[in-house]
């Protein structure tokens, strides 16, 4: 018989992976936070972020990883929607007493409105919209990956301002603090050269560029949020963003009948550049999708000890 010890949930995110460990029985112990592990940086790499975050939320209560099959996992994690990523990650995952693996979006839906009838935009890295309607048909909207979905995502707001940055450089638009914010943000992440090396601004933001990946862009975005009410510029890019977070809540739910929760790392800063009518439909979330991965790590108990135990 599978004695399942501890449960795990784990939210895996392209900027940050966050783990939640709890009993058994449901009560929580301890939780961690690691680097990303969204499944567009490969599956290996993605397993590495969670077992090692998995290995600090024990830590965090003195204990050391016990043996997977005494753990009950439920896994939301970015990618999961691209069927060859999905199998691969899935190849690769240790022998967990229970495995439960969805999009980083639907653990998010089940943590918001507690597996009941709901929708959800999440936007922190990428965008993804999921409703669950009350006759249990499941709706999902952009989730179409960096750069050519996430509309209104971190990655997306950062992809604006260095665009508006390289119009600033190049004379085609005003530069005002935004672009000198994106500027200072790029020469901060690459390595420091010597004052003569001749890398100036231009060279520096085509360095950063080279080299920036989906994480790296919506590291961009927080100089934009940073310079809301400040320069017309951020304030243009985010109210561009809440037209598409406006787009998306009327394709997930045209009838306007379900509950809706704004998620994520961006959710309170984009909340500002919605209309009246739209922020007064918005509802708290219950909890968060770790909590949205707990859920599913115990429905994977609950299947197990039916198998074991048929009625």
């Amino acid at each position: 018989m599978t004695d399942i010890a501890y449960l795990i949930g784990v939210d895996g995110g392209g900027t940050k992976t966050l783990v939640r460990l709890a009993r058994a029985d449901g009560s929580v112990l301890a939780q961690a936070s690691g680097p990303g592990s969204a499944l567009r940086n490969g599956a290996t790499r993605a397993w590495r972020a969670i077992e090692d975050t998995i290995a600090q939320a024990f830590a965090h209560v003195g204990l050391t990883v016990p043996a997977p099959a005494t753990l009950a996992v439920g896994i939301g994690i970015a990618g999961q929607n691209v069927v060859q990523w999905a199998a691969d990650f899935q190849s690769q995952a240790p022998h967990f007493g229970a495995l439960q693996i969805v999009n980083d979006g639907v653990a998010t839906l089940l943590g918001a409105h507690g597996g009941e009838p709901g929708a959800i935009i999440a936007v922190g890295t990428g965008t993804i919209g999921i409703a669950l309607d009350i006759d249990g048909r499941q709706r999902v909207v952009d989730g179409w990956g960096f750069p050519s979905g996430d509309d209104g995502s971190g990655a997306w707001i950062g992809l604006r301002a260095l665009h508006h940055a390289q119009h600033a450089l190049d004379g085609r638009a005003l530069r005002g603090p935004l672009a000198d914010a994106m500027l200072a943000l790029c020469a901060s992440e690459l390595p420091a050269v010597p004052e003569d090396s001749g890398r100036d601004e231009r060279a520096t933001l085509l360095d950063w560029l080279a080299q920036a990946d989906q994480a790296a862009f919506a590291r961009a975005a927080r100089p934009v949020v940073q310079h809301a009410g400040l320069d017309p510029a951020a304030d243009a890019i985010l109210h561009a963003a809440g037209a598409e977070i406006s787009l998306m809540v009327a394709a997930l739910d045209p009838l306007q009948r379900l509950p809706l929760a704004l998620c994520g790392g961006l959710a309170q800063a984009l909340q500002t550049y919605l209309d009246a009518g739209l922020r007064q439909r918005i509802v708290p979330a219950r909890a968060d999708a770790a909590d949205g991965a707990l859920l599913l790590a115990r429905q994977g108990m609950a299947t197990i000890s039916n198998q074991e135990n048929p009625a």
